[in-house]
């Protein structure tokens, strides 16, 4: 088990595709701790009574949103305490570190010699384009959003069928 959150060995373009998806198996806990997060509030915010949950009215809790946004988002801040915060932290650790780990051991298979530097600047590359993505859009909203997002889908793409000249992979 320790071997697949090492950065060492190398992977082929397959095992890096299954380990993708993976991944995302590993984000589960991240998505249910999230879920509960908005669960929690939704029901502290909308009040909602469990003993007759039928009371609730979907249009009157939009409408309290809808007329006062600023108290919507005070109140989504007061509930976001430290314990989700460290929660939600704890539970994407072990998802980041094995897609870093798999991104390392792919880019060895493929970039022996340079691995370190490339490795650094595709990460430096992704955690920039993701910013682009976030903060202006992409598609019809963002041109340089759109470059950002396509470049770093052809890298993924690239990273899976390009052929490493490795027979053997042992990571």
């Amino acid at each position: 088990m320790k071997k697949y959150f090492q950065f060492s060995e190398s992977i082929s373009g397959t095992t890096y595709f299954l380990r993708c998806l993976f991944s995302i198996v590993l984000s589960i806990p991240f998505i249910v701790i999230l879920i509960a997060f908005m669960g929690v509030f939704a029901v502290e915010y909308a009040e909602i009574d469990f003993e007759n949950p039928e009371s609730f009215d979907q249009q009157a809790f939009n409408e309290k949103i809808e007329s006062n946004p600023e108290e919507f988002l005070q109140a989504m801040k007061e509930t976001f305490t430290p314990f989700w915060i460290i929660s939600l932290i704890i539970s994407l650790i072990p998802a980041i570190w094995f897609q870093i780990a798999s991104y390392y051991k792919r880019l060895s298979a493929l970039f022996v010699e340079s691995r370190d530097k490339i490795f650094t600047g595709l990460i430096a590359f992704e955690i920039l384009a993701d910013y682009y993505v976030f903060e202006y859009g992409w598609g019809n909203e963002s041109l340089i959003g759109s470059i950002f997002a396509i470049s770093t889908l052809i890298i993924f793409i690239y990273m899976i069928f390009k052929e490493s000249g490795i027979e053997e992979h042992e990571g």
